[in-house]
């Protein structure tokens, strides 16, 4: 369930890490943390022209889609055993591209009998950006994508404890394959199968609200670990420094 990723980066600098010239510029923000059900604009490299960076909007939609208001369907995530079924993903599995942030948010549940949760952010430990598996469809004349999505690893297991899902990240060849054009279904469950080391990953709860859509969360404090307030034993009985018991 990753509806919520990170951008640190301004354009010019995307486009100096990765070498690569950015088209539709004027679309790109840097965010601290970008909700998907705001339908943002996010930087991808896509099998079509794997030497440009270009911008799609995410949040899928098929072709044949009409009014978008109509399309009920939550394809923010596609997941790895729907990809080649599912109605609104079926004719997009050749369609493949690497969505670029610097890192994304999961729910955490110390209790998963409960309702209250924590916020988890998750970046790369030795590197400044992931590359995450997406595919994307053409829709009236714009790209729009999903992040594509796989069985948690041990660590991110524990962190999205309720689904233990993640996105799938790649790297290396890894990346490079899945912008393959002519991959076939049994190449692709391969790459899906790839497992990003955990010993790469950074993990650390963040300010809580991320997944609170009436809360500004486009904030440094989105992206930095959570500090616990202060627990002051004397004033939770009404005491203070200056006032002891006897």
């Amino acid at each position: 369930m990753c509806y919520h990723v990170s951008n640190e980066s301004d354009a010019e600098q995307l486009k100096i890490d990765f070498k690569l010239p950015m088209d539709k510029v004027e679309q790109f923000k840097k965010r601290y943390d970008f909700n998907g059900f705001e339908k943002p604009f996010l930087p991808v490299i896509s099998k079509e022209n794997p030497r440009l960076i270009d911008m799609y909007r995410w949040r899928l939609v098929p072709h044949w889609v009409k009014d978008e208001k109509d399309f009920k369907a939550n394809t923010l995530n596609a997941r790895n055993d729907e990809l080649f079924d599912k109605t609104s993903y079926r004719q997009y599995w050749e369609n493949r591209c690497l969505i670029i942030c610097t890192g994304f948010f999961e729910p955490h549940y110390p209790d998963l009998n409960g309702k209250e949760h924590e916020s988890w952010y998750i970046k790369p430990k030795n590197r400044k950006y992931f590359a995450l598996a997406g595919i994307y469809s053409e829709w009236n004349g714009m790209k729009t994508c999903s992040i594509v999505t796989t069985d948690a690893s041990p660590l991110l297991a524990e962190v999205h404890n309720d689904g233990k899902r993640q996105p799938l990240i790649l790297q290396g060849d890894a990346a490079m394959a899945w912008l393959v054009p002519n991959l076939t279904q049994d190449e692709m469950k391969s790459l899906m199968a790839y497992q990003y080391p955990d010993e790469q990953l950074e993990t650390y709860r963040v300010i809580d609200g991320i997944y609170n859509a009436k809360l500004n969360t486009n904030l440094p404090s989105a992206i930095t670990p959570y500090e616990r307030p202060a627990f002051d034993t004397l004033s939770l009985y009404g005491l203070d420094d200056d006032k002891g018991s006897d």
